[in-house]
């Protein structure tokens, strides 16, 4: 077998980036941003709004993919990372309002901060995927995709953590902005480690000066039947995370630091299966992963669904299993969705697809809640027993919700790829071979070393 081709130097920057970036991310686009609207008793429509703005928004990238090409992609990426930076000031601003302020105009300076703050971010984000993808070695990218994975679940960790202590009890008026305000402070930091990531040069990147045929690239057969496949699994995901936060308030009643905890346990049980995947992801296909990770989300969604409906009881047991679920389904989704992306765009072009899968993956994230939104809505009071499970607006989310995934199963079996490893194998190796290796490591590591 000949030597895999080393990473370039400096690649570690990218990890360093992520951890700061996922800091500030996770509260304008994350769990602290929806309670932060839930706090000032929004519905579960402007929750939608505010769960749509980022996924919607990616559709700019398919204007700003002809620029990348001819501006570089460090350039381009970090020109937009910069402004976005600066509108984070303002969410602190709104965030640290006072009480005496209507909850109605704190909610829409918020929403129109965010909008903005998103339309950046559609923008530079297209410059991301295919930088990445042009530097790091085909045959190094699910390793690239578990360590940039595993520094944004670590981050999510320590930062989901520490905002939960400050929303600890009945939190002041201002543990909002504090949260807001470490945001500003980790985005600012990561546009130091962003400008030491390793640059493609411009003349490098291979570019198409003709007109481009969208509607061709987009129905290329193996990217379309993925893309086909990729809208269906969105449609349940989009869902979900959009109104977890909510279910967890308003029909769970857990409070907000809490909801935060339980979500620092869930990225600590991803980092523990990145932790096992990694040995394993770049010898196997994606479709064994991605069945997998369909599989899980199936249990986690039918777990709320039981849970909702008085079903099951919603306890540490429960939480944990869910969070299991979860975890596990996301870390192996994460690295075979984008690693499938990968492999599948050509080399020419590659920005502009790129930019279409973003597109279609997101317009499917971001128009799923505002459906939901005003159902969940209209259903708030709805109620019908059939023995021991009730059917309300969140046992029917749920449940949908894990019929959807179940359908994409099906579309994944349609899909060619060449196998690296059988389902057995893939099993074997990811249960029993990966885990018996780290157990080895960590004992050899307490001996010490041998003497004799």
């Amino acid at each position: 077998m000949a030597p895999s081709e080393p990473m370039p130097p400096g690649i570690h920057n990218v990890y360093i980036f992520d951890i700061f970036n996922t800091t500030s991310w996770s509260v304008v686009l994350g769990a602290p941003m929806l309670l932060f609207l839930q706090h000032l008793n929004a519905t579960a429509t402007v929750i939608a709004i505010a769960a749509c703005l980022s996924p919607l928004l990616t559709v700019l990238q398919i204007p700003a993919a002809r620029f990348v090409e001819q501006v570089g992609y460090r350039r381009f990426v970090l020109s937009g990372w910069t402004t976005r930076s600066f509108l984070v000031i303002g969410m602190t601003v709104v965030a640290l309002l006072p009480e005496s302020v209507d909850q109605t105009t704190r909610i829409v300076l918020m929403l129109f901060l965010s909008l903005i703050y998103n339309v950046l971010r559609g923008i530079s984000a297209c410059g991301m995927l295919p930088w990445f993808t042009h530097i790091v070695p085909e045959e190094r990218r699910g390793e690239f995709l578990a360590k940039d994975q595993s520094a944004v679940a670590f981050s999510g960790i320590v930062s989901l953590c520490f905002f939960g202590l400050v929303l600890v009890g009945n939190s002041a008026w201002y543990s909002y902005g504090i949260i807001f305000s470490i945001s500003v402070m980790a985005a600012f930091i990561s546009l130091y480690f962003l400008r030491r990531i390793p640059d493609v040069p411009v003349e490098k990147i291979i570019s198409n000066s003709e007109p481009l045929p969208w509607k061709e690239m987009f129905f290329h057969p193996p990217f379309f039947q993925y893309i086909r496949y990729n809208i269906v699994i969105n449609l349940a995901l989009g869902a979900s995370n959009a109104f977890w936060v909510r279910y967890f308030k308003t029909c769970l009643y857990v409070s907000g630091s809490n909801v935060l905890f339980i979500a620092c346990g869930t990225y600590l049980v991803l980092v523990i299966a990145l932790f096992l995947i990694t040995p394993v992801i770049d010898r196997t296909g994606n479709k064994q992963v991605l069945t997998l990770s369909g599989i899980l989300f199936t249990l986690h969604f039918l777990g709320w669904g039981g849970v909702a409906a008085g079903f099951l009881p919603f306890n540490w047991t429960m939480i944990v299993i869910q969070a299991i679920t979860s975890g596990f389904g996301s870390a192996l989704w994460g690295l075979a969705n984008v690693r499938m992306v990968m492999g599948i765009v050509p080399a020419m072009g590659r920005p502009h697809f790129l930019a279409l899968y973003s597109v279609a993956s997101n317009l499917t994230l971001g128009l799923v809640p505002l459906l939901w939104g005003p159902v969940l809505d209209y259903l708030e009071h709805w109620q019908v027993t059939w023995g021991y499970w009730t059917w309300n607006s969140y046992s029917l989310l749920y449940c949908t919700l894990a019929s959807t995934i179940v359908v994409g199963l099906g579309v994944l079996q349609t899909l060619d790829e060449p196998k690296k490893m059988t389902w057995d194998v893939f099993m074997h190796e990811l249960l029993v071979k990966t885990p018996s290796r780290a157990v080895s490591r960590v004992i050899g590591r307490l001996r010490g070393p041998s003497i004799g």
